[in-house]
This record gives structure tokens, sequence and C-alpha cells, in this order.
């Protein structure tokens, strides 16, 4: 009878509600009480468990110069008289709010850096496209981060429209232009970096590269040391705001480089033992000596009441695990933000190189560790 009363006082908690969905709690065993009790630890994802995973391109540096918004809940966004006016734009998302004009004009002043920046978005990237019966363009992305720099070059004038296997199409302020398709250098969670090989309007192949700025940096050109140095500045601040970020990249490629590249390339695609390796290592070969455009900064929000949860675990002497695969400053930020790290604590760092590093590491803090316990005792 004990555990059935409780699981009525689970069914009816309004604070368990959820009302968007009109779905309250609903306990299937009678037990549940008491396994919620045996819970020790929490191991949990961040992307999409405790963030919406509704991606929103905040701010960008483009030469040196940044662009950008303050992260704003969405009622003072909309109240704001400064959002840019995209109503010019036939195909931008309505949806899309932005409040630094000064981007707008750098676009239609036709800044080079600034249009090679969203030709990169608009072009690199995995996005098939969709026309609706009203004539609506709708993008099918199974990466959040890609729909959201997509969303924010068509508002910008670099709409997306379509792609075959051969070409891609973008318009570009009302004009369309067709890149034909040369390779796609897919992203993994090793490179963690996505290429494409594009021959452009101009007759000129370019290699267009977005990606995590630990695997972008080292094949980046050594042309222009203060551009990269004001880059991974900005990109701090920005991780230090929990935003998501990555380096944007290109190259232009002699015809002959190419030629010879696609050789082989295509011998690797065709290769019976190693081919993963084969391709990776002809990846490698053609993505180097890039010039630096700039970088991109992505807002993921946190789920409603996500601070509390955590406050009430925690508690409960609930111990939580949290992995994500954002730069240490946006994890660090994020931790604050949802309440797993607070402000009396202090942040420890285990990091190393190699396995001997981290056990050197793991060793020290230990000793961090226990003379932290002895000086909370006193």
């Amino acid at each position: 009878m004990i555990r059935l009363g409780q699981s009525m006082f689970i069914n009816v908690d309004l604070s368990m509600y959820h009302n968007e969905t009109d779905t309250p709690a609903k306990a299937r065993s009678t037990a549940l009480n008491e396994e919620l009790g045996q819970i020790k630890y929490v191991f949990s994802d961040k992307t999409g468990t405790l963030t919406q995973n509704v991606m929103i391109f905040l701010k960008g540096s483009v030469n040196s110069v940044q662009y950008g918004q303050d992260t704003v809940a969405d009622a003072e966004l909309e109240k704001n008289p400064h959002l840019v006016d995209f109503s010019w734009n036939k195909y931008a998302d309505p949806k899309f709010r932005y409040s630094d004009q000064s981007l707008l004009d750098a676009v239609q002043a036709r800044d080079p850096d600034v249009d090679m920046y969203f030709k990169v978005l608009s072009l690199c990237h995995t996005v098939m496209s969709e026309w609706e019966e009203d004539g609506t363009l709708v993008y099918q992305a199974q990466s959040p981060d890609e729909e959201a720099l997509l969303t924010a070059a068509r508002n910008f004038g670099y709409v997306y429209m379509s792609r075959t296997q051969k070409t891609v199409t973008i318009n570009l302020f009302g004009t369309e232009e067709e890149y034909e398709l040369l390779a796609l250098l897919d992203f993994d969670n090793v490179r963690k970096r996505m290429s494409i090989i594009l021959r452009c309007p101009d007759g000129q192949i370019r290699l267009l590269c977005k990606g995590a700025d630990t695997t972008v940096i080292p094949l980046l050109n050594n042309k222009d040391p203060s551009k990269l140095e004001a880059t991974l500045e900005h990109m701090n601040c920005y991780a230090r705001e929990g935003l998501r970020t990555l380096i944007i990249a290109y190259k232009t490629i002699p015809d002959a480089e190419f030629q010879e590249w696609e050789a082989i390339f295509e011998k690797a695609t065709m290769s019976l033992e190693d081919r993963d390796a084969e391709i990776n290592a002809a990846y490698d070969l053609i993505e180097k000596d890039l010039d630096l455009i700039g970088a991109t900064a992505i807002e993921d929000k946190l789920q409603d009441g996500v601070p509390e949860t955590i406050a009430n675990l925690a508690r409960a002497s609930i111990k939580i695990w949290v992995l994500t695969g954002d730069k240490q400053e946006t994890a660090i930020n994020i931790g604050y933000s949802c309440k797993l790290i607070k402000p009396h604590m202090e942040v420890l760092i285990l990091e190393g190189d190699d396995s001997d590093d981290v056990k050197f590491e793991i060793i020290e803090l230990q000793y961090r560790i226990s003379d932290l316990r002895k000086t909370a005792r006193k």
C-alpha cells in the first residue's frame, strides 16, 4: 500500500508535469520511488540532454573583426529596436533574429572576406533542401549546427538552394550560382572537420573547410599570424560565454595539383585493405596550407529547469558526470550556468598528450583533492 501511495503521488505531482506536451508523470512501477533512492551516479550527455539542441548563430569573427550580438532571452531580442531588417530577402527565415547591423553592412558592401565567409557556410555542408507546397525553402540537416550556420547565411543573402551528385547551387542576392562538386571530404569524430572541393563560377578550384580549432589550425599557412592571434582571442571569448565555435578556412588549388590529388584519392577509395586509412591519408594531402577566414559562434540554450534539477540532484548527494566535446572554456562555462560547478568550488583540470601525462596528472590531482578535503574538515 505504501508503494502504491508513493506512485500515486508521483502521478499527480505538478512539478513533474510537462506543460508543452500536456504530459503528466506516470509511475509504471510501484517500486519506482525505492529504485530512485538507490541512484548514486548520473551520467549525462550535454547536447540535446542538458541543452535544447536548438542552435542559433550568434557571433562571428571575420578577418580579425568581431560581429554579433549579446546572449539575451528571445523576448528581449524581439523588443530590440536595432534588429537587422531582412525584409529585402524573400528567402529569409522569419524566425532568425540578429541585432548587429554592421555584419549586413559588410555583406552589402561586398567585403571580400565576409563574402568568402558566408560562401563557405552556404556551400560546405551535407544538408539537403526541400521546397514545400507554399514555396517555403526548408533545410533537412543531420546536424543542428549546420542548419544554424546555413540559416544565418541564408538570411544574409547567401541562400543554399539545392545540390545534386555533381553540383551545388546557391542564390546570391537574387542571382543563382552553380558550383561543380569535385569532392566531399567527410566529417568524423577523429578529423573534427569537413571540407568540400568545388570548381567555382570563375573557373577556379577551391577547397572550403570548417571544423574544430584543434584540427584546422595546424592546417593553416602562416601568412598572417596577427589574424590567427585575433581569431583565437575571439574564439576564447566565445568559449567563455558557453558558445560552440568553429574555424572557417579555404584554399585555391591549381588544376594540375587537383588532378594529381584526385588520382590518389580515387585509388584510395578503391582500396581493399585499410581503405579508411588510405582515404584519410589522401584527405591530409590536400587539406593543408589553408587561408584563415574567421570563426563562428553558436548558442545552444539550456533546457528549462536544468540548473534547478542539477542542484536538487546534488542536494541528494548524487554525483553527476557530463560528457561534452566542446572546448575546455566552453565546458567550464556550461558547468557554471547549469550549476554543476558552483562559485565556491575549485576547478581541477586533467589534461595530457599521452597516457603517461594523464597518469601523472591523476596522481597530482589526487594529492590536491586530499589537501582540499583536509582543509574542509578544519
